[in-house]
């Protein structure tokens, strides 16, 4: 079996084989590749947030787990690098918990920046 999900910060042939991946290859892998996103200075990050940008609906939920989780790191790199990666579809169906960021962060979110981000997405993309 081919291995999709890099196994390190610096595994460059499991990001060759998600890019020749189809997305019903990706599907059940789409959690573990969003982990590949908790630090965007990782150099698989790159690589894995461009070829999951290109899912649709199906990132939607577990993008959504991120953005309710205390992670406020990950939820930073989500909002401030993929979120503007992905499909109008995707965004719309996110734009409401960003919304709620932006107007009711609780106060790590405002001191890891995570409502700066949202706020700057959300301006961004408002014509999405």
């Amino acid at each position: 079996m081919i291995r999709l999900v890099p196994k390190d910060k610096f595994d460059d042939e499991a990001c060759a084989n998600l890019q020749a991946a189809s997305d019903e290859d990706l599907l059940p892998y789409i959690a573990d590749l969003l982990e590949c996103l908790q630090d965007l200075n990782w150099p698989i990050a790159g690589p894995v947030a461009e070829r999951l940008s290109l899912l649709g609906n199906e990132l939607v939920q577990p993008v959504s787990d991120i953005l309710n989780s205390d992670d406020e790191m990950w939820k930073y790199w989500i909002i401030s690098h993929f979120l503007y990666l992905v499909s109008d579809e995707v965004f719309q169906a996110l734009r409401f918990k960003l919304n709620s960021i932006r107007l009711h962060p609780t106060a790590s979110e405002t001191a890891e920046e995570v409502q700066s981000a949202a706020c700057e997405l959300l301006i961004s993309r408002r014509n999405a």
